[in-house]
């Protein structure tokens, strides 16, 4: 008997494939309780990011002597992109795991359906962190 076959003889012993699994299961919902968690924090405090993002870039312009304003401008939009793309994805009413919009996973034995058109929406409000 060879190295590797003893080693997967005792892998099975162990029941480790089991266990593996179960740890990537619990390791996805971990996941996903932090992102819920975290979109939860970002929706609810939207306007403290905002004025965060302000002071920090008025911050870094003054000790920069203003060099790279525009630089500071572009992250400060893209941290508050980033904020609304995650507060949005917010679960409305905790009673689902994924967004409102977001399509259900089809079911295991039902075939792929076709894409769907969808209408077109208006383009979203302008956040409150854009600057002109």
């Amino acid at each position: 008997m060879t190295f590797m076959d003893k080693l997967k003889r005792r892998a099975e012993e162990l029941d480790l494939q089991r266990k593996a699994d179960q740890l990537a299961v619990a390791a996805t919902k971990a996941a996903q309780q932090a992102k819920e968690k975290a979109a939860e924090l970002a929706d609810e405090n939207r306007d403290k990011v905002g004025s965060v993002l302000d002071k920090a870039g008025a911050a870094i312009d003054e000790r920069t002597q203003g060099r790279y304003a525009d630089r500071v401008a572009k992250a400060k939009v893209q941290v508050a992109k980033g904020v609304d793309r995650l507060a949005d994805q917010r679960t409305v009413g905790g009673g689902s795991s994924r967004p409102q919009d977001a399509p259900a996973s089809p079911a295991q034995d039902a075939p792929p359906r076709p894409p769907q058109e969808s209408p077109v929406s208006p383009p979203p409000p302008p956040s409150p962190y854009d600057t002109p």
